[in-house]
């Protein structure tokens, strides 16, 4: 029973740190560019960039510790070191002097987030065994989906927001350290092999198709789209997210992993092949439920993917070096599009994410 409420609160824990994550995106887009704060737009636009540039080296660095540790070491430190730095963000009052606090707490944040994933999966998958295990792996998935639902209301009162995701990341730290055991390797290395390096190279591939596709989606996409409908399109991509991530990992108790990221990929290649000809209402949906196949099973199959004593290095720097890489395609559309004007978008936005697709099905045949 303490391995099963230690997992649950992995699970909240995950949902808290892509919240406060995401929170900060919006609000220092939206809010601390417009506010008596002064934060100003290149200054607020740093701040989200170094964040997501120190995604892969804290999925390296906690990867490290929880490997030769415990996933228990490891998830504490990355939700306690998520949890301070968010409240630290909730008391800035003038930003025009507190923009390299920001930055340092921004870096803690990227950290954080890119260790805590690997963390809270491989502590789920070690520690629950048969279908609720699997069930609670997959579920480590809804941090996004919910986290983006979550971050409306910061927008409405976001130190409020800030100071709620805070606590909730330390609660949940306090609660595993409480509750969890700290599962040690029994043998840990600290070098990668060639076989390692090839499995996390798999790994990237296997990711990198649908984080192209989210990141296209919820950015470069919405040029093409009335500002006005923007927001209700976000809101049904993440319910819809939601929505079939919970179906999704219900359906992962007994399904494999690997032919159901086939079934997500095959689906996403088709939704994203027919973008422009679609309703963006229904393609926001259909968005969704691709994703939400292509994305709930990579917290089971990345971490099955390594052995023990480098599961938290593999998976993680993995899952976030794909992100990086996803991430990539919303700099090289808009370069495309300011080079040679919107329309080359509607050939050069879905022929990229149909070709970022195939390699991950590549990935996971090889």
């Amino acid at each position: 029973m303490r391995d099963l409420i230690a997992a649950v609160f992995a699970v909240v824990g995950t949902v808290s740190i892509w919240f406060n994550f995401l929170a900060y995106n919006a609000i220092a887009s939206i809010i601390l560019t417009r506010s008596s704060l002064h934060l100003g737009l290149l200054s607020s636009f740093i701040t989200i960039f170094v964040a997501f540039i120190a995604r892969p080296l804290g999925a390296y660095v906690f990867g490290v510790i929880g490997d030769k540790f415990s996933s228990k070491t490891s998830l504490v430190l990355t939700l306690t070191a998520m949890g301070l730095s968010t409240l630290l963000i909730s008391m800035v009052t003038r930003a025009w002097y507190t923009v390299y606090e920001l930055l340092m707490l921004r870096i803690i944040q990227g950290m954080a987030l890119g260790g805590e994933w690997a963390a809270a999966s491989v502590l789920a998958y070690e520690t629950i065994r048969g279908d609720v295990g699997r069930l609670l792996t997959s579920i480590i998935q809804l941090g996004v989906p919910l986290g983006m639902l979550l971050t409306t209301l910061a927008v409405i009162q976001w130190r409020l927001a800030f100071l709620t995701g805070s606590l909730l990341s330390l609660s949940s730290a306090a609660i595993i350290l409480a509750l969890a055991r700290g599962v040690r390797p029994i043998e840990w290395r600290p070098t990668l092999s060639i076989e390692d390096f090839k499995r996390i190279l798999k790994a990237v591939g296997i990711k990198f198709g649908e984080s192209s596709s989210f990141y296209v989606y919820t950015s470069v996409f919405l040029i093409y789209v009335n500002e006005h409908e923007i927001p209700s399109l976000i809101t049904v991509a993440a319910t819809s997210l939601l929505a079939f991530t919970l179906l999704t990992s219900i359906v992962l108790t007994r399904a494999d992993p690997a032919r159901v990221l086939i079934i997500g990929y095959v689906l996403f290649i088709l939704v994203n092949a027919l973008m422009f000809r679609i309703q963006p209402l229904i393609l926001f949906i259909l968005f969704g439920l691709a994703d939400a196949i292509a994305y709930t099973p990579q917290s089971l199959y990345l971490v099955s993917l390594f052995r023990s004593d480098i599961r938290h290095v593999g998976a993680g720097v993995s899952y976030h070096v794909a992100s990086s890489l996803g991430g990539l395609m919303t700099y090289i559309i808009p370069l495309l599009i300011s080079m040679y004007g919107l329309r080359i978008g509607f050939t050069a936005i879905p022929a990229l994410l149909v070709v970022s697709c195939i390699v991950s099905i590549i990935a996971l045949m090889i």
